[in-house]
Order: C-alpha cells, then sequence, then structure tokens
C-alpha cells in the first residue's frame, strides 16, 4: 500500500521504527513554540500514527526542555470489529460504530476502537477472525487503516 507519509516529531526516547503513539492534542506551551506547525500541525488529535522512518535531525523543544526527533509517521492499522459483509481485504469502507452498550462484552474495544470514529473512510488490511456478536450481527476482526 502506498501510504501518506507525515513528517512530525517526537521525543527522541520513542522515536523508534514502528511504534505506535495516540497523538492526544497539544500541550499548553506547543502553541508558542516555533516547531509547532511541524511537530502538532502535521498530526490529528486521537489519531494514531506509526513510525516508519526516522530523519537525521533532532530539534530541542524550548517549552519543555527535551531533544525531539523529526520522524515519518503514516495512519496505523488498528484491531476492529466491523460487519462481516464489510470485511474484504483492499475495501475502502465508510467505518460505523455499532449500536451497542454492552460494555461488558469482550469485544466491546474492538467494535468502539480508540482512533476512530464514526463516519472515516478506511481501508480493510487484514481479516482476522469471526467475532462473536450478542446482539447476533456477523462480525469479523480486521484490521483498518484511516485513508487520508
Amino acid at each position: 500500500m502506498n501510504e501518506k507519509r507525515i513528517i512530525t516529531l517526537v521525543g527522541k526516547s520513542h522515536a523508534k521504527i514502528g511504534n505506535l503513539f495516540i497523538y492526544r492534542g497539544p500541550g499548553s506551551k506547543c502553541r508558542e513554540c516555533e516547531y509547532s506547525k511541524v511537530c502538532i500541525g502535521n498530526v490529528k488529535p486521537r489519531r494514531i500514527y506509526k513510525i516508519v522512518r526516522i530523519r537525521d535531525r533532532v530539534l530541542f523543544c524550548k517549552q519543555y526542555g527535551i531533544d525531539m526527533q523529526v520522524v515519518e509517521v503514516v495512519n496505523a492499522e488498528i484491531p476492529v470489529a466491523i460487519p462481516s459483509i464489510q470485511a474484504i481485504p483492499g475495501a475502502v469502507i465508510t467505518f460505523k460504530t455499532p449500536e451497542c452498550d454492552r460494555e461488558e462484552c469482550a469485544y466491546y474495544e474492538l467494535c468502539f476502537p480508540e482512533g476512530l470514529k464514526s463516519g472515516d473512510r478506511c481501508i480493510v488490511s487484514d481479516v482476522t477472525q469471526s467475532v462473536p456478536c450478542p446482539l447476533g450481527v456477523p462480525r469479523k476482526k480486521v484490521l483498518l487503516q484511516l485513508v487520508s
């Protein structure tokens, strides 16, 4: 898959190829920083990213007093339970959270994954298994990747 790469900054200690992170939003001092356009301007809050390349540049964050590594990231693949009819590798779907309030269900977190919200366009990158649904809806566990 030809994924769109995004340039951003992460703390140097977290800069390892393959690492995932959830961007939670800017810190209280970030807007004043000269690097904010790259550091926080290229990523979106509550999204999960995967580091795919580490660049040779390290920048010092004066606001928080830490070294920040320049990295390339892509939208991470997220494990999700979706209706079986949509579980086709390579298909581009619109993710929709189900109408379910059974938080005790062992698969609840797959149906309401962190990093995705209803209406997101995603590609099904892998189908792994069937997921039993207490509501009787045929579901499959898949890996979804947000389409930029």
